[in-house]
């Protein structure tokens, strides 16, 4: 009976014995690098570059930047017609009396835009719009604009207009340490980096067509 269950046993383990002194067959693959043909971008005035490793490299040259508009300070380079609307508002800031831009504005065909929302009462809206609640400070500010530099837009066409101060259309990043100074008569440090972060002049701006009619008095962007 011994005898008998040990060879039930060998029979039972020799073919698993068998299979694993069997060898296995295996098969190489070969990987061939792509041919330059199959790449129909790599042709001559692609400005890229593929190299055997796969990295991607493109030469992104970057854009010129925008010509600065022309600064200006003399008066006497303005049309008449804005030299006097200049003067009436300087002399109107002078005198602290904010009432008196009402019949300068009455003499329009359009009235200014002092705000993103239609207003009714311009002296009104100013006096509220001043700190001090009289629009003295208002009138003070405007007096700091007109006597800073000047901007000419769309010269030479129907719309061509002069802006105070230059700061509102000039690149704030690209301001020397003479022009810093003068901005700084108009706002403070701190409006200044707001502003810097912000990407644009936000404060108060005067724009004067060359008719002389006062088109805008207003801050924000």
């Amino acid at each position: 009976m011994y005898f008998r269950l040990v060879l039930i046993g060998l029979l039972y383990a020799t073919p698993p014995a068998m299979a694993a002194t069997q060898a296995i067959k295996t098969e190489t693959i070969r990987i061939q690098r792509p041919k330059a043909e199959q790449f129909p971008l790599l042709e001559e005035g692609f400005n890229s570059d593929i190299s055997l490793d796969g990295d991607l490299e493109t030469d992104f040259s970057e854009e010129p930047p925008l010509p600065k508009l022309a600064v200006y300070y003399d008066e006497a380079a303005l049309p008449e017609a804005v030299r006097k609307t200049r003067t009436a508002l300087i002399k109107i800031a002078r005198s602290g009396d904010v009432a008196a831009l009402a019949p300068l504005f009455a003499k329009q065909e359009q009235p200014p835009e002092l705000s993103f929302m239609p207003v009714r009462d311009p002296v009104s809206f100013l006096k509220d719009s001043s700190g001090d609640g009289e629009g003295h400070e208002i009138l003070a500010i405007l007096l700091d604009i007109t006597e800073a530099g000047y901007l000419r837009l769309n010269e030479g066409t129907e719309d061509e207009s002069y802006i105070w101060p230059y700061f509102a259309r000039y690149p704030l990043h690209d301001l020397t340490p003479s022009q810093k100074v003068e901005m700084y008569q108009i706002v403070t440090a701190a409006d200044y980096f707001e502003m810097l972060d912000y990407g644009a002049w936000t404060f108060y701006r005067l724009t004067i067509s060359k008719h002389g009619d006062i088109r805008s008095f207003m801050a924000g962007d």
